[in-house]
C-alpha cells in the first residue's frame, strides 16, 4: 500500500466513531448533529446512535450526502460524506 494511502486509512479509523454535537433544535429540544461516513461510519450507525441519545425518540431536522475528494501523492480520493442531524421528542 501506498504511504500516503495508508496514513489516510490510518486517519479516518483512528476517528471512525460517531459522536454526536448537541445544539437546540428548531422546537426548542436538545438536537445533534452526526458525521455518518467515512471508515467505519454508516447512516445506519446514525439513526442507532440516535435510538441509543434520543430514547424517548428523534424527529430528522436534516440529513445530507455528497462528495469530498482528498489529495493524495498521485490524485484525488473522492469518498462519500453523509450527515444527520436529529431532534429528540
Amino acid at each position: 500500500m501506498r504511504p500516503a494511502l495508508f496514513a489516510i486509512s490510518l486517519t479516518l479509523v483512528s476517528c471512525a466513531g460517531i459522536e454526536p454535537h448537541k445544539f437546540v433544535g428548531p422546537n426548542g429540544n436538545t438536537a445533534y448533529s452526526m458525521r455518518c461516513s467515512g471508515m467505519g461510519r454508516t447512516l445506519g450507525a446514525c439513526y442507532e446512535k440516535a435510538g441509543e441519545i434520543c430514547p424517548g425518540g428523534y424527529n430528522i431536522v436534516d440529513r445530507s450526502a455528497g462528495t469530498v475528494g482528498m489529495p493524495t501523492g498521485g490524485g484525488t480520493l473522492i469518498a462519500p460524506r453523509e450527515s444527520l442531524a436529529v431532534e429528540c421528542k
